[in-house]
């Protein structure tokens, strides 16, 4: 199978899985701004709770869910994928924007699982769902990049490119324990910051 093809289909799956997490929740907040009191499929216990989630500022943070945002970044990934696994090709400044794209999804879910669990001290099972799969969707996109020649920029110097084309080297080389690492890191944050709940 070649590279476009696999990375199509990471694209296709991680957007598809991250879409539907986004969706369900929109249709979950939707019905709670509509009954506060409701008791939502996604409220597990004190510890998973979008209740506890929705109810503060950072799951509105533009003013309007941020589970909107994840409808439309997931879809416009979904589009690309199909594009891609079709056939069709794009130019670099495309490809180097669908990067800074995961770049700022990356950032924003980080912030969110700061503020989730330091913060609000509750998770959301759908939001952990685009957390887990926003990291591959932003790492695979870096490493197409790297090896479709994206990151060559004829005004760096020699030196710099040669920096830049090493880092990437080795994310190419190692994605799958750079993967792999974030989720233990990711998983022992939460267990330890919840140790309470977990191991009593």
């Amino acid at each position: 199978m070649s590279v476009q093809k696999i990375f199509s289909y990471i694209l296709i799956v991680g957007s598809t899985i991250g879409l539907w997490a986004s969706f369900v929740l929109t249709v979950d907040i939707i019905e709670f701004i509509k009954n506060p009191n409701v008791s939502l499929p996604c409220n597990i216990n004190p510890f998973i709770s979008c209740t506890n989630v929705a109810t503060h500022w950072q799951s509105e943070i533009f003013g309007f869910p941020n589970s909107l945002l994840g409808i439309v970044a997931f879809g416009m990934l979904l589009a690309i994928g199909i594009m891609l696994l079709s056939g069709g090709r794009a130019k670099k400044p495309l490809w180097l924007l669908v990067n800074l794209g995961t770049v700022a999804a990356m950032g924003f879910v980080m912030w969110f699982f700061f503020e989730s669990v330091y913060r609000i001290g509750s998770l959301c099972i759908y939001c952990m769902i685009t957390w887990v799969v926003t990291w591959p969707l932003f790492l695979y996109t870096t490493v197409w990049n790297f090896r479709e020649n994206h990151f060559t920029f004829p005004s760096l110097k020699i030196k710099q490119q040669e920096l830049i084309n090493s880092f990437f080297h080795f994310v190419s080389k190692y994605h799958i324990q750079i993967l792999i690492v974030w989720y233990l890191v990711i998983i022992f944050l939460i267990l330890f910051r919840f140790k309470d709940f977990f191991f009593n």
